[in-house]
């Protein structure tokens, strides 16, 4: 009998040391065992090797601290997972959460809102349901990163339009460690690049690209430049050197759909920067179509803008043409006509326009690679074209198979988005739409540099280099509502998210070298949602298993017990 019961001491004694030796260890050593087929909860290759490299503290301040919803507190959760993934990759990360408003004073509670809201972290308010009314709490879903004296913003809840609340809570997990891997890679790289907006030609006004404008400041200097001004040289002459100059300055050139005519001169500027191993991004509208003249008449003429624009033979000598066409697509987004009257009044419905063609990314580059739809107004198709050097092209996005190519001039007319297209005339295959273009350029000069000026310094054949050659402009351009821009990318018509802004994104990151970040965003992770029919279906079924089975289970271990007991004891 004693010997029995120093056995059960010895096994109560060993068991409590195993737990206590475990919970110690898991104290100082964290892992998270990653079951999932995509990975999707351990850390990329790219940023362990960030994180490996870094030599000095990192302090990241997380706002996501106190009683929140289950979606919020998720967040919280899966915040907290990551950065213990980081700090265990690298013990010089060192984290910590904050509840920003625990703070009863009311003055003091608002003037530590109104800090974070100057660094770049925007208060959201959620309603909270108590009982039978609703309370309303505000919240802080952000973080700041910091390294020496140098701090990066972070929004960690993705607020997407035309999401459900569960929706952006999902994003917002998955986009967490690109979010943490971008701030650190922001701060701890000293080079910080830079990105130049081409005007001087009626391109985009800073209202119609503003979100695409805020969102490349929080990472990139950015500055307009203006080719058709000049500062003036000791001489009283136009200094084109030091235009030249803020040219090549830049990592990146973005011309945004241009409508007047570009000079020879403004065509050098261009060209040589090309030749000096500079990025481009060309987003052209090669027709005069706008949905402002559509609204304005019900109808109106497009008419090719080619060769007013006067860029055809710089395009061609780097390999493309984008032709001065109108695109129609099957697959296409919808425009509010309307379709009826009532006492004058009309009744609005969303038609499908096939004008406005929607690309699904079908190709594995990492521009494009998880990428949801891209959204086109009045695009035209793009030629590739054989040149003098060796061009690598990549088609990134291209239409359905059932498109329409219209020649120009053509007369648009509202009245078409109340016809069915006839699938017999959309035959034309599927049109490129965006093309990435890879090596060493020929000048468009070449031979003819005398026109201009023997004194401008003149380039034939660029270093390696790329660029990306888009037809349409409008695929930047934010949508307007009551003076305030949308999101890039959202249709308010619709209330729905295209993929304009990430795919510009990715873009840039590309061209800039940062298809290593690209990777980390556009990870393959699969929502595994429950199929709503079949919780429906045997919804009973299952309350009664979770509840009755667990009771169940321990009636038939009582009376296994209770045999096994009396057995032992009847020997």
């Amino acid at each position: 009998m004693r010997s029995n019961r120093q056995k059960h001491t010895i096994q109560f004694l060993s068991i409590t040391i195993i737990i206590i030796l475990l919970n110690t260890l898991s104290s100082v050593w964290f892992h998270r065992f990653d079951l999932t087929k995509e990975k999707r909860f351990s850390l990329s290759e790219t940023t362990k090797e960030l994180l490996t490299v870094i030599d000095d503290y990192i302090y990241i301040e997380v706002y996501l601290e106190g009683d929140f919803p289950s979606g919020i507190e998720r967040l919280s959760l899966e915040t907290e997972y990551l950065l213990e993934e980081f700090r265990s990759q690298n013990p010089l990360i060192k984290y910590s959460f904050i509840n920003p408003t625990e703070n009863t004073d009311e003055n003091t509670r608002n003037e530590i809102i109104n800090q974070l809201f100057e660094k770049g972290l925007n208060p959201t308010t959620l309603q909270i349901k108590e009982g039978n009314g609703y309370s309303e709490k505000i919240i802080i879903p952000g973080a700041i990163v910091k390294y020496g004296a140098q701090e990066f913003p972070i929004s960690l809840l993705k607020n997407e339009l035309a999401n459900t609340p569960e929706q952006n809570i999902e994003k917002s997990i998955q986009e967490l460690e690109y979010e943490f891997t971008n701030a650190i890679n922001h701060l701890t790289d000293p080079i910080k690049q830079k990105i130049g907006f081409i005007s001087g030609h009626g391109e985009l006004e800073e209202l119609e690209i503003e979100d695409l404008f805020n969102t490349l400041s929080e990472q990139y200097i950015l500055d307009q430049i203006n080719l058709r001004e000049f500062d003036t040289s000791p001489s009283g002459q136009p200094d084109l050197m030091k235009k030249l100059r803020d040219l090549k300055s830049k990592d990146l050139l973005i011309l945004a759909k241009p409508k007047n005519k570009f000079e020879n001169l403004d065509k050098y500027f261009i060209d040589q920067y090309v030749m000096s191993g500079g990025k481009m991004i060309w987003l052209i509208d090669a027709t005069n179509a706008d949905m402002d003249s559509l609204s304005n008449s019900g109808s109106f003429l497009v008419q090719s803008l080619s060769r007013d624009l006067n860029l055809e033979d710089l395009l061609f000598k780097y390999g493309v043409r984008i032709n001065s066409n109108l695109i129609q697509d099957v697959s296409s987004s919808k425009i509010p006509i309307p379709t009826s009257f009532t006492n004058n009044i009309p009744k609005w419905e969303l038609v499908p326009w096939n004008y406005f063609p929607v690309a699904i990314p079908g190709t594995n580059h990492p521009i494009t690679r998880n990428l949801n739809a891209v959204k086109f107004d009045f695009a035209g198709s793009i030629d590739t074209l054989k040149t003098q050097t060796k061009i690598n092209k990549t088609l990134l996005l291209q239409t359905t198979s059932y498109t329409k190519l219209i020649k120009t001039p053509y007369k648009v007319n509202l009245k078409a988005a109340l016809k069915a297209p006839l699938k017999e005339e959309y035959n034309n295959g599927r049109q490129t739409l965006a093309v990435l273009l890879e090596g060493n350029f020929e000048s468009l000069f070449k031979n003819r540099i005398n026109k201009l000026s023997t004194k401008l310094p003149f380039e034939e054949t660029s270093k390696p280099t790329k660029m990306i050659v888009i037809s349409d402009g409008d695929l930047v351009k934010n949508q307007i509502s009551r003076g305030v821009s949308l999101p890039l990318g959202y249709d308010k018509y619709e209330k729905r998210q295209y993929g304009n802004k990430v795919f510009i994104l990715n873009a840039i990151d590309f061209l800039l070298n940062e298809d290593a970040l690209i990777n980390i965003r556009s990870r393959e992770l699969s929502i595994r949602g429950l199929n709503a029919q079949k919780i429906a279906r045997q919804k009973r079924f299952w309350q009664i298993m979770n509840i009755g089975m667990p009771i169940l289970m321990m009636i038939i271990f009582g009376v296994m017990k209770q045999y096994l007991r009396r057995k032992k004891y009847e020997k």
